[in-house]
């Protein structure tokens, strides 16, 4: 799912509502606030712009406003070949799970109003481990769930952190990087790819 836009769009109706005459652009966004827990680009925002509010009112002024946005599964955008690449592993039989740094009201919205629930055999969120990305965490629980191994599953990431943390618990990892997370170090994935459609050709070969 194509969440960063959607995280960008509610940064910047933050500022707004708080009387910050600012917007946070694409590169800013991607350096500053891509990979990072919610509380920490709260406060962020406070030191940065001096914002009357602690980073838990902010936080939860921000999962408030985005699970507005994603209840509307017309805001929902598949990242590119999603569903190819989906459907690919479908066909193949290869167990799936979902290991994402998001709260679990966020991604279970995200992932029913896009019909993908079925798809998945897990599903770790930020919700469920005591520690999220680049701690490894997520990626463990999920790898429990399946019953798999860590050594035998593939990670997908578009993010420094996501893909570290990925490492960290062992697995194999393919990077995928959207147009804020370029420029983050990620050499030392496995692979990166610029689509998820090549990413079936990686498996196919």
């Amino acid at each position: 799912m194509d969440t960063e836009p959607l995280h960008r769009r509610v940064f910047n109706a933050t500022l707004a509502r708080h009387g910050v005459e600012y917007e946070i652009r694409d590169e800013e966004f991607g350096r500053a606030f891509v990979g990072i827990s919610q509380r920490e680009n709260s406060e962020y925002l406070i030191a940065r712009f001096h914002i009357r509010a602690s980073a838990d009112e902010l936080t939860r002024e921000h999962h408030t406003e985005y699970a507005r946005i994603v209840a509307d599964p017309r805001n929902l955008t598949l990242m590119p070949s999603a569903r190819v690449l989906l459907d690919h592993l479908q066909a193949r039989a290869l167990p799936m799970a979902i290991a994402s740094g998001s709260p679990r009201a966020q991604v279970e919205t995200i992932v029913r109003g896009l019909e993908l629930a079925s798809l998945f055999r897990a599903m770790v969120t930020g919700s469920d481990v005591a520690n999220g990305k680049p701690a490894p965490d997520a990626y463990l629980r999920a790898c429990e769930q399946l019953r798999i191994d860590a050594a035998r599953c593939l990670a997908l990431e578009d993010s420094a952190s996501g893909a570290a943390a990925a490492k960290a618990a062992g697995l194999r990892v393919i990077v995928v990087p959207n147009r804020y997370t370029r420029h983050q170090d990620l050499a030392f994935a496995d692979a990166r790819v610029e689509n998820l459609a090549r990413v079936i050709d990686l498996l196919n070969r």
